[in-house]
């Protein structure tokens, strides 16, 4: 079987780009978002999945929380472990695991799917993810999913324009992006170059408009609860240049 672009795309390459696009307090005001969203304290558990490099799940850690960080990439998980900052594994763990498959510790209070984590292979496959936090969350506990939608993509690919940034450490990032309307997929092609060297890297991307994320929610055994513009709590609306953003869906677990 071939392997699916996302099983290598998250390597120590991406870690090296995407972590410096990104900033400590831009991470800090997303992680105060959901510690106030999801009305988390200390001693609340929490699933972060996938977690990547431990980005969020290390700052709710930091606050008292008991996180497990749950992803695909061994090279990603690796990172993330080695910064954890002196948090014990009683507040910081992390698993290895395909989160199409059910996991096998469940309970938790709250669970968080972020940074457009879904849309990566085929319909099915994302209601399995969700699905697979539907059932980890304890029953009244609450799955929060963040991402992009269609109609914001299709806004932003109107400009007609490849999207260039400049990183800290000098690399020039360009990023293509095509959209195929029929599949609804966005494939999306970095370039680089800098003091590191340069290469290339692409991804193709499921975009789900609002009512189908809604759908998928309802489709994987949540009771969907409402969507917000993404990282404050004004209700989402798709209006504006960018048709309301990036968007986050609150559901939970019913009994």
């Amino acid at each position: 079987m071939a392997e699916s672009w996302w099983q290598s795309f998250f390597d120590a390459q991406y870690l090296r780009l995407w972590s410096q696009s990104t900033t400590d307090a831009g991470t800090v005001e997303e992680a105060d978002f959901y510690w106030r969203t999801l009305g988390l304290a200390p001693g609340s558990r929490v699933l972060d999945a996938p977690c990547g490099y431990g980005r969020i799940a290390r700052v709710l850690a930091d606050r008292g929380a008991a996180v497990l960080g749950v992803d695909q990439s061994k090279e990603l998980l690796e990172h993330a472990d080695r910064t954890r900052s002196g948090i014990g594994p009683d507040r910081l763990r992390y698993l290895l695991h395909d989160l199409r498959r059910p996991l096998a510790e469940g309970g938790f209070d709250a669970a968080l799917n972020v940074f457009s984590s879904i849309g990566y292979g085929e319909e099915e496959d994302d209601v399995a993810v969700l699905r697979t936090l539907a059932r980890a969350v304890r029953p009244g506990g609450t799955v929060l999913v963040e991402t992009l939608h269609r109609d914001t993509v299709a806004a932003l690919l109107s400009r007609e324009a490849p999207v260039a940034s400049r990183l800290p450490d000098g690399t020039l990032m360009l990023e293509e992006r095509r959209f195929d309307a029929i599949a609804g997929r966005v494939e999306t092609t970095w370039h680089w170059q800098g003091p590191a060297g340069g290469g290339e890297k692409s991804a193709l991307v499921r975009v789900y408009t609002v009512t189908e994320l809604v759908r998928l929610v309802r489709e994987a055994g949540l009771r969907f609860r409402e969507a917000l513009q993404s990282k404050t709590a004004t209700p989402f609306e798709g209006k504006g240049p960018l048709m309301g953003g990036r968007v986050t869906l609150l559901a939970e677990r019913v009994a």
